[in-house]
C-alpha cells in the first residue's frame, strides 16, 4: 500500500522493505486521503494501514501551563497537520489557540501578523524545515538542536542543545533575569557615583569616605551580579526569596553545629 503514496514515511518503509525477500502483493481500489491515511483492496477485502499519531514530548504540558501562568504568554499552535490531529495534540497539552493545515508561508504570514497585531516580542519555537521561515521572522527563534533540520538551525537565534523541552521556559527566564540585573547593577553603579559626589564637591563628605562609598557600590555591584548563578525566578520577589531560602540552608548546619558543641560543653562540665 505504501508505494502508492509520496509521504517520507511510506517511502522510507518502501526503501527498508527493497532488497528483502517479502512475496509481492497487488493492491486494488487504491485510495490516498491526505493527512488521514490510505485504503485500498486485497483479494476483494478492503484493507487500511496501521494509524500512526503524534504523541507530545514528556513535560510539554507542565511547560505550556508554565509559560502561561508564570511569564504570562499567550501560546498558538502553528502546525501543518490536519484539524483534528492537531486539536487532539493541542488539548493534551493545554493549548488553547490552534492553527493547522499550515504551509511554511501559512506560518510564516502567522508570525508577521501576530508580531504586528501585538506589537511587541514574538518567540517562535521549532525544529522542521518548514518553520524555518517563521523562526526567521520571529524576534527570537529557539531550536531543540536535536532533531532540528539544518535549516532550522541555521536561522535560529537559540539553540538547545539538550533533547528536554523544559531548556524553554529556563531560558526565557534567564534573559529575563539578566535583563533585570543589568538594569539593576547600571542604577547601583550610577547612584554609588553620583550621590557621595555633590556631598563631596560642596564639603559635607570627606574624600576618603567618598572613594569608600564609591568602592562600596562596585562591591554592591559584584555582589548582585552572583544571583546569575543560581536558578532563574519570574519575578524579582521569587529570586529574593529564592536568594533568602539558600542562606537560610547554608546558615542551619552551621548553627546545628554550634548548638550540638554547646550541648557537649554543658555536658561535660
Amino acid at each position: 500500500m505504501e508505494k502508492g503514496t509520496t509521504h517520507p514515511i511510506g517511502r522510507a518503509v518502501v526503501d527498508h522493505s527493497e532488497g528483502k525477500d517479502l512475496p509481492s502483493v497487488s493492491v486494488e481500489s487504491f485510495e490516498y486521503f491526505p493527512g488521514r491515511g490510505l485504503v485500498a483492496t486485497l483479494n476483494s477485502i478492503e484493507v487500511t494501514l496501521i494509524h500512526l499519531e503524534d504523541r507530545p514530548r514528556p513535560g510539554v504540558s507542565n511547560v505550556i501551563q508554565e509559560l502561561q501562568d508564570e511569564a504570562n504568554f499567550r501560546v498558538m499552535m502553528l502546525t501543518g497537520d490536519h484539524d483534528s490531529s492537531a486539536r487532539r495534540v493541542a488539548g493534551a497539552v493545554g493549548i488553547n489557540e490552534v492553527y493547522c493545515n499550515l504551509k511554511p508561508e501559512d506560518k510564516l504570514s502567522h508570525v508577521k501578523d501576530i508580531s504586528r497585531d501585538m506589537g511587541g516580542g514574538l518567540i517562535m519555537v521549532g525544529e522542521g524545515i518548514n518553520d524555518a521561515p517563521a523562526l526567521a521572522a520571529a524576534t527570537v527563534g529557539i531550536v531543540l538542536a536535536h532533531r532540528a533540520s539544518a535549516t532550522a538551525i541555521a536561522v535560529a537565534d537559540v539553540l538547545l542543545l539538550r533533547e528536554d523541552i523544559s531548556a524553554v521556559p529556563f531560558c526565557i527566564a534567564k534573559s529575563r533575569q539578566t535583563n533585570s540585573l543589568i538594569k539593576q547593577n547600571v542604577a547601583l553603579a550610577l547612584s554609588s557615583i553620583f550621590m557621595p559626589s555633590l556631598p563631596s564637591v560642596l564639603g559635607f563628605l570627606p574624600l576618603w569616605l567618598t572613594v569608600l562609598l564609591h568602592e562600596g557600590g562596585t562591591l554592591l555591584v559584584c555582589l548582585n551580579s552572583i544571583r546569575g548563578l543560581h536558578e532563574p525566578a519570574w519575578s524579582w520577589k521569587q529570586d529574593v526569596l529564592q536568594l533568602i531560602n539558600k542562606v537560610k540552608s547554608r546558615l542551619l548546619p552551621l548553627t546545628t553545629n554550634n548548638t550540638s558543641s554547646s550541648a557537649l560543653d554543658t555536658a561535660n562540665l
